[in-house]
């Protein structure tokens, strides 16, 4: 008996954190997702439901696989989870599923988010190609442009996402725009939505226009004034200034575990897909759903 290899089965950790994903969106299904979707025409004959389809698009970014066809790839090795489905039939009929992650991703931001008197904007850039191809690329012509990441100190092809993040670092909204929109420019739309009476941005905000925007809808626009311009030390309050800085870590856990500077998707459904995805994932963290 010495002389033989020594097994031990396993069963692989997907299996396990796809189960716990499908019980979990089958509760958020219920919950959120519009009727009319629920309710539409032969959705009893489909081959993936939608609660499993829903679970697939959570794995794959809870696992921070950005590529589509490596997703695939990766789970067809360990059992058929997507019931005999083809890649691209898979591919349309998670598109299809856009406006349940949105409903869903609102709807628990609605009810589970700890809203505080603190709101905190900034932006981060989305490049769809390396720098030497910013003017030969093609994908989302039309749509996508040329901005400059300032943080990098270097121009880039794509697009640029505004965010609206809590104190605690959830994210309550956002807003995609071609790259070369300004942060000022992109502001007004987040504070239209914003429910804080108190909103954090850094000096790229800088600026009368948005202090009067922000004063119509009662919120009082706060950024920290830059060392050369007058008042500034009375005016940057440390506490506040640490307090905006919480949305540079969110961003780099948004970036760096949900890849979401790295969004592969090729149609503009696919594209928002992968963002909606990612940022669910990431605010689930907050509310005992999953582990962040």
């Amino acid at each position: 008996m010495l002389d033989r290899l020594k097994c031990k089965q396993k069963r692989h950790q997907l299996q396990v954190q796809f189960q716990h994903l499908y019980h979990l969106s089958a509760f958020l299904y219920q919950q959120y997702c519009p009727r009319w979707f629920r309710e539409r025409r032969n959705i009893e004959h489909v081959k993936l439901s939608d609660i499993r389809l829903l679970a697939l698009i959570l794995l794959q970014a809870a696992l921070d696989i950005s590529s589509q066809r490596s997703f695939w790839t990766y789970i067809q090795t360990f059992g058929n989870l997507s019931h005999g489905l083809s890649r691209q039939h898979f591919n349309s009929r998670a598109s299809e599923l856009l406006p349940v992650v949105n409903a869903i991703r609102r709807g628990i931001t609605r009810d589970y988010a700890h809203y505080s008197s603190i709101g905190i904007i900034d932006s981060f850039p989305i490049p769809l190609c390396v720098k030497v191809r910013n003017f030969r690329a093609k994908i989302f012509g039309g749509i996508a442009d040329i901005g400059y990441n300032a943080t990098k100190k270097m121009p880039f092809y794509g697009f640029k996402a505004h965010m609206l993040v809590s104190a605690d670092g959830v994210v309550l909204n956002y807003e995609v725009t071609p790259a070369s929109v300004s942060d000022v420019t992109a502001a007004p739309e987040l504070l239209a939505q914003c429910s804080e009476p108190v909103v954090l941005a850094d000096v790229g905000y800088v600026g009368k226009p948005l202090q009067r925007v922000a004063a119509r809808d009662g919120i009082r626009f706060w950024t920290p004034y830059r060392s050369n311009m007058k008042g500034a030390k009375q005016h940057n309050d440390r506490k506040l200034k640490a307090i905006r800085r919480t949305i540079e870590s969110r961003f780099a856990v948004l970036t760096q575990q949900y890849s979401v500077e790295n969004n592969l998707g090729r149609s503009l459904a696919g594209f928002q897909l992968r963002l909606e995805a990612a940022i669910l994932v990431y605010n689930l963290g907050f509310f005992d759903f999953i582990t962040n």
